[in-house]
């Protein structure tokens, strides 16, 4: 198998979350099972992974529980993900008949899930990302379970120049993912994405994503005692996390923009419902906390009281 060129920026963290991915579906009692994952990973290694019980080493992602930094990245990549997708199908069964995945990277879930009939999807990122991932859905002979459309975009520049001309209908209720994306934006990105998700909601539409609570330290992952190559991993993150709406509470943020909040929580009470264990680096007293949260468009949903 021939390797597939990593996409730069951004698309290295959607790696890292396919790699996550792949690593959860393989393991005895997955949260979820997304074969793709898989797929991506080995493409980068030019390899068949099928038959090994774990998958090679990536950068700092390593499946052999070693890695103290990675083993809490996977937690939070993989205990977000069953989130999102209960946030996706209910959305489908209440009527929204759009779905729009902001910063898509590598994410299957128009393969894994079946949202139903006369649902379309569009995965909004740029060029370099759908061009390796559409490389490897064609060696896959992969086929989605309804309606995708591709969409190059480059998410600070507006949404309605992007999605309009690919046959987004801003009457139709629509369901926004906003996964992984906010703290790498600014307060004004932020805000200005909101801004236009708003402008192109009918009533109905849902809204999910995630932000940190606070700015994370070196201190909160125990930087001194982690090895070369996950300290050049964090470095990398510390320089490319700006945070977003970091200083306001999921519901208030939503509030302000027209939205009202539906479901608010943490990545460690969601992801602790599983039963595994939660990494120190979220367990903690004081630790750094990732929100989660789901809202609404309408004046019919009352904002929620802050979790």
């Amino acid at each position: 198998m021939a390797k597939v060129e990593i996409p730069a920026g951004a698309g290295w963290t959607a790696l890292l979350t396919a790699y996550s991915r792949a690593q959860e579906s393989r393991g005895a009692d997955p949260l979820f099972e997304d074969p793709l994952a898989t797929a991506f990973v080995a493409a980068v290694h030019g390899a068949d992974l099928g038959g090994r019980a774990d998958l090679p080493r990536l950068g700092p992602a390593n499946a052999d529980g070693t890695s103290t930094l990675w083993n809490a990245f996977h937690f939070y990549f993989t205990g977000r993900t069953p989130f999102y997708d209960e946030k996706i199908s209910a959305a489908a069964d209440d009527g929204c008949r759009q779905v729009v995945v902001l910063g898509a990277g590598l994410d299957s879930r128009v393969y894994r899930l079946a949202p139903g009939d006369g649902v379309t999807v569009f995965e909004l990122d740029r060029a370099p990302v759908h061009e390796f991932k559409d490389t490897v859905l064609r060696r896959q002979g992969a086929v989605p379970t309804c309606v995708r459309v591709p969409v190059v975009a480059d998410l600070t520049q507006g949404l309605s120049r992007f999605l309009l001309p690919s046959g987004f209908d801003p009457a139709v209720p629509t369901m926004w993912v906003v996964e992984g994306l906010l703290m790498y934006l600014s307060r004004e990105e932020a805000d200005e994405l909101l801004r236009g998700i708003t402008a192109l909601s009918a009533p109905g539409s849902r809204i999910a994503g995630e932000y940190f609570d606070r700015h994370w330290s070196n201190a909160d992952v125990g930087y001194d005692a982690l090895g070369a190559q996950d300290r050049a991993a964090w470095d990398l993150l510390m320089g490319a996390f700006r945070y977003g709406p970091v200083a306001d509470h999921p519901g208030e943020w939503l509030s302000v923009h027209g939205w009202g909040s539906r479901e608010v929580t943490t990545i460690r009470r969601f992801g602790g419902r599983t039963g595994r264990e939660v990494p120190g680096e979220l367990a903690r007293p004081g630790a750094p906390q990732v929100w989660l949260f789901a809202g609404a468009h309408s004046a019919d949903d009352a904002a929620a009281p802050p979790d």
